[in-house]
């Protein structure tokens, strides 16, 4: 893969690690708000961030090489069912090594990773709505250059469009429903 290549992926990738990213900022904060050491906070940042900022970013180039499909929410929560466990793993297991030189996890992973696999789609609900707030302008800013982000903008246009049109479907189905109370 050519440098340009790569740096086209980062360039696309962007907006969707930082979304990631944010999951990092706000695990070292809370750390930090319930009173923990500051290390402790930024070893929770960082690893339970840079996971998440791969796998955001990821997320991004799926869409782009049309293997996610833009604004359906199954497909994403399928993906953080394995993205945000895994991410909590790496986590937890920082945290007990920073703590007490040993990795952190209990003894039943599969019970953390299960626990973890229950709050992803509520993850997933957070992480679609942003991606479809944060992605489309930065994909404007960088489509003339970079080929995949133009047909994720494309994607993303269809997508607006279809929903504009089952919003105004929808106002014309309130306004004959409405009219027809007033005429019975």
């Amino acid at each position: 893969m050519t440098r340009s290549r790569l740096a086209g992926l980062g360039e696309l990738m962007l907006p969707g690690a930082g979304i990631g990213a944010a999951t990092g900022v706000i695990a070292g904060l809370a750390t930090l708000l319930v009173g923990l050491p500051p290390g402790l906070a930024a070893v929770n940042a960082l690893a339970l961030g840079i996971p998440m900022a791969l796998f955001g970013g990821a997320y991004t180039v799926l869409c782009a090489r049309g293997i996610m499909v833009v604004g359906v929410f199954a497909p994403c929560a399928l993906y953080w069912l394995v993205g945000y466990p895994v991410s909590r793993i790496v986590q937890e297991g920082s945290a007990g090594l920073y703590l007490g030189g040993g990795l952190g996890l209990s003894t039943d992973v599969l019970a953390f990773y299960a626990y973890n696999a229950l709050l992803a789609p509520g993850l997933a609900f957070g992480f679609i709505w942003l991606h479809e707030r944060l992605v489309p302008p930065w994909l404007l800013r960088i489509r003339d250059h970079n080929v995949l982000a133009a047909g994720l903008a494309q994607a993303y246009l269809v997508y607006a469009e279809r929903v504009f049109e089952q919003k105004q479907r929808r106002a014309a189905m309130r306004a004959h429903k409405k009219q027809r109370a007033l005429g019975a």
